[in-house]
């Protein structure tokens, strides 16, 4: 089974704190990595945590407000130093890429690989060979994007005693119809549904960007094995987080029981705030399992049952 982490590069809102450094959240898989977000020091957060810059690349970018995109340029001009020649693709708010180009062609910065630029839409987004990338509307002081990543429905397991029972011989047949493939046995069409049990789901993942709870965004997170929510805020100051569009703790619990997530990951936290035991006890008196993000913090995603 393919392993699936979250890393948490930055956990902070606006402002760095010593301990917490700006918006940037990895997803890692199978040699790929799927980053959502860029802020400042992005680049050392991927040395650090050992990310590699060379990797199957997508980044994701919620909105355009800097603390969540200006470590775009530092990453991109690191990985060209790297030598990196492997493409990228970049899904954004259009209005990114005018100044990225801009700012690039200023600054004397070429880059060593191609970079697909993908303005961002509601609906699906990207499509990997077995996973997909869907976006909608968040609802935060200028235009902005929530995002799920998930897996591709599995194959069921594979039952040995029905393929022999079919004739089906050991080798390159059984791994065809393990992956979905129908084969021939003297004569005879064995489709994957004689050996194969129940199709499995994929894991899934949400991230919330800067955003207001909505009943849009709980429809759009159902189900998921992990939601990443904005939580500014702690209930307390809910007064601030309605002046300018964010969430608290509470809200974000209160949303992920909405949505039936099974796992909630408090992040953005103000740096008003120098610790989130708080924030994280509110959260879980609505939503029993909540974690509270630090930079550093690597969450597996188990393989759904």
């Amino acid at each position: 089974m393919t392993k699936l982490e979250v890393v948490f590069l930055g956990t902070s809102s606006a402002t760095p704190t010593r301990n917490r450094s700006l918006p940037a959240i990895a997803i890692r898989r199978e040699g790929q990595v799927i980053l959502m977000d860029c802020g400042e020091g992005a680049q050392g957060s991927f040395v650090r945590f050992g990310l590699g810059l060379n990797k199957e690349m997508l980044i994701l970018i919620t909105h355009l407000h800097g603390d969540h995109v200006n470590g775009l340029l530092g990453l991109l001009q690191t990985m060209s130093m790297s030598q990196r020649v492997r493409s990228l693709t970049l899904i954004a708010p259009p209005e990114l890429f005018g100044w990225l180009k801009a700012t690039m062609e200023v600054f004397h910065i070429g880059l060593t690989f191609d970079i697909g630029l993908v303005p961002v839409r509601s609906g699906v987004v990207h499509r990997g060979k077995d996973f997909r990338v869907r976006a909608a509307r968040a609802n935060h002081s200028v235009d902005a994007w929530s995002f799920v990543f998930e897996e591709l429905p599995r194959p069921g397991v594979f039952d040995p005693n029905k393929a022999r029972s079919l004739g089906v011989p050991e080798g390159k047949k059984w791994s065809s119809l393990q992956r979905g493939r129908s084969v021939v046995v003297a004569g005879a069409r064995i489709r994957p549904g004689q050996v194969l049990g129940p199709e499995r789901q994929g894991r899934s993942i949400g991230y919330s960007g800067d955003t207001r709870p909505t009943k849009r965004l709980a429809r759009f997170f159902s189900g998921v094995e992990l939601l990443i929510f904005d939580s500014t805020f702690a209930a307390r100051d809910a007064k601030k987080a309605v002046e300018r569009k964010h969430s608290t703790s509470t809200e974000a619990a209160r949303l992920a029981r909405e949505a039936g997530a099974k796992r909630l990951v408090l992040t953005h936290f103000s740096a008003r705030y120098k610790r989130t035991d708080g924030l994280l006890r509110e959260s879980r008196k609505i939503f029993p399992d909540t974690v509270a993000a630090r930079d550093g913090l690597i969450l597996d995603v188990p393989a759904v049952q």
